[in-house]
């Protein structure tokens, strides 16, 4: 036999597994992906919490209650059902009323703030003096209405909202 012949090549090892470069760089890219998502999840985190913490969230609530109140009548003539929850048919009947948990425009509960609570004012001013609050049954000059709403989370008032209000044209 000849002794070259005889011995058989040294066989290969075969490669397997990665090196230490390839794992280098396979950790930076799961990193840099890492710090990036992060970095955007914080990112939206504290966009979300600016709109809904406290005082926007209260105008949102506040706003469901405008919303029902431009809907309602001004006045009781020819209003058989009640325009926004059982007792409510016109806008004045909203005065002192008080909604805990929160209703939408549409009487429906809103869950996502169940310790909150909506407080409703309307009050009729003299125009020339907002602050001076006058019976529009006996004032002889010039009136607006102003629909209040104060939002509490639990006792604490968040804010309170007002807006003026108009009274209805009659299309005839």
């Amino acid at each position: 036999m000849n002794p070259d012949t005889s011995r058989a090549p040294a066989a290969r090892r075969t490669e397997s597994g990665a090196t230490f470069v390839e794992l280098m760089l396979a950790v930076l890219i799961i990193s840099t992906t890492l710090v990036a998502s992060t970095t955007s999840m914080r990112g939206s985190t504290e966009v979300y919490h600016y709109f809904t913490d406290g005082k926007h969230e209260a105008l949102m609530l506040a706003q469901e209650i405008h919303e029902a109140a431009k809907l309602l009548p001004w006045d009781a003539e020819g209003v058989e059902e009640p325009g926004f929850g059982p007792d409510v048919y016109t806008l004045w009947d909203l005065e002192e009323k008080t909604y805990s948990p929160p209703r939408s425009a549409e009487y429906d509960v809103i869950v996502s703030h169940i310790g909150w609570t909506q407080q409703v004012e309307v009050r009729t001013v003299d125009m020339d003096h907002p602050e001076v609050e006058v019976d529009p049954e006996t004032f002889a000059g010039e009136t607006l209405v102003e629909l209040k709403v104060a939002i509490k989370e639990g006792s604490l008032v968040v804010d309170s909202v007002g807006w003026w209000m108009s009274e209805p044209t009659q299309v005839e």
